[in-house]
């Protein structure tokens, strides 16, 4: 029965330097990994620190409370994982567990199925139940430009990359904008969806825009209406919208999600950082699956994609997941893997042919990427 000998967090400054630009480089230039020692095995977990800025915080989480709680730990199997899960949970709830808390559990929690799956000679895929599948749905999930032809350019790569859908984090008052550009340039060949981050500050504006943009064929539009948790709002615009609706990426338990399906809402986003990790979010997305909802789960598009293949191994397991959010280009220097989009989809074959989540990180190329401390919040509107 192997113990938890170390637990370290890794903070980072990746730039998200690309072309086209994006106005949020140093917002999405952070991030934050969680290396665990098990027994003689090591896991590598993922907390999406990114826009917020407080990545301090999160470290504080982990070395205040959850390394001297659970360094010594025995870690035989997957039960095991979650009593300890749930055994920080009871020790942090006073801190509030929906943020912060559970994003840090949620690192620390996928390090473990990582390490334990190297163990073992398991991949998490298996350690769930097994696969259903080996290709998983994925869209290209672009930052924000500063105008449609750098738009137009992002989704050339995109195609060129082999996605056959984006999702646009543009303002509402350029949306309509960049909606009419794709389509004037690629027809309907790529799928869109529109993220608006809570934009609006009622039903009625969001449902005014819904309208203009609905001719278009958007597959959803994504948290129309701010606060982004407000289920009555979301009921309201589900309503009169004739366009479907996505939300959840701020949600953290099964119930939620139920309520939001219950609203109306289209398509259902958890995310499995924020809802504390691998077990919590195969729950949800279990608890979910069979509410005749789409199951989208929500990522940041940012320069990494280890917590993205966590979630890729839950969708082999779960075939009622819809597709994942994936970013247009990611930093493959950090891995000792790779993972290539054809025709929409990722193939996971090669993740399912290791332990653990089968995507090693490269620790000494994280030296690179050395964490700095500045104040960079992510203003969407």
């Amino acid at each position: 029965m192997p113990p938890i000998k170390g637990i370290t967090a890794f903070p980072l400054s990746i730039p998200f330097i690309d072309d086209p630009p994006t106005v949020f480089r140093d917002s999405w230039g952070v991030q934050l990994y969680v290396k665990v020692e098990l027994g003689d095995s090591v896991g590598w977990g993922e907390v999406l620190v990114y826009g917020s800025g407080v990545v301090d915080a999160y470290m504080g989480v982990l070395n205040d409370v959850v390394v001297p709680a659970t360094v010594g730990k025995n870690i035989e199997g997957v039960e095991d994982i979650v009593a300890l899960t749930n055994e920080l949970e009871k020790l942090l709830f006073t801190g509030g567990l929906c943020g912060i808390v559970t994003g840090a559990m949620g690192g620390l929690e996928m390090a473990l199925w990582d390490a334990l799956g190297k163990q073992l000679g398991r991949p998490v895929s298996d350690m769930l139940g097994g696969r259903t599948r080996t290709r998983i749905p994925v869209y290209a999930s672009f930052p924000r430009y500063s105008n449609v032809d750098q738009i137009i350019k992002a989704v050339g790569k995109a195609v060129e990359r082999g996605f056959t859908m984006v999702k646009l984090h543009q303002r509402p008052d350029e949306s309509l904008d960049a909606v009419k550009a794709i389509r004037g340039k690629f027809g309907s060949d790529v799928a869109i969806a529109l993220d608006l981050n809570a934009a609006f500050n009622s039903p009625g504006k969001a449902i005014k825009f819904l309208n203009e943009i609905h001719g278009y064929e958007p597959r959803w539009v994504e948290e129309p209406t701010w606060p982004p948790n407000d289920k009555d709002s979301l009921r309201a615009v589900a309503r009169e919208s004739p366009v479907p609706i996505a939300a959840g990426e701020n949600e953290y338990y099964v119930n939620e999600f139920k309520e939001l399906a219950e609203a109306g809402v289209s398509y259902i986003q958890p995310d499995i950082s924020k809802v504390g990790g691998v077990a919590r979010f195969f729950a949800v997305v279990r608890g979910i699956k069979d509410l005749g909802k789409y199951i989208a789960p929500h990522h940041r598009p940012h320069r990494s994609v280890l917590a993205h293949a966590f979630t890729l191994h839950v969708a082999s397991a779960v075939s009622e997941v819809t597709t994942v959010e994936w970013p247009l280009a990611w930093l493959n220097e950090l891995y000792d893997g790779n993972l290539e989009v054809r025709n929409g989809e990722v193939d996971v074959a090669p993740l399912l042919g290791r332990g653990g989540v089968g995507l090693g990180v490269m620790e000494d190329a994280l030296t690179k990427y050395k964490y700095e401390r500045k104040y960079s919040p992510l203003l969407f509107h």
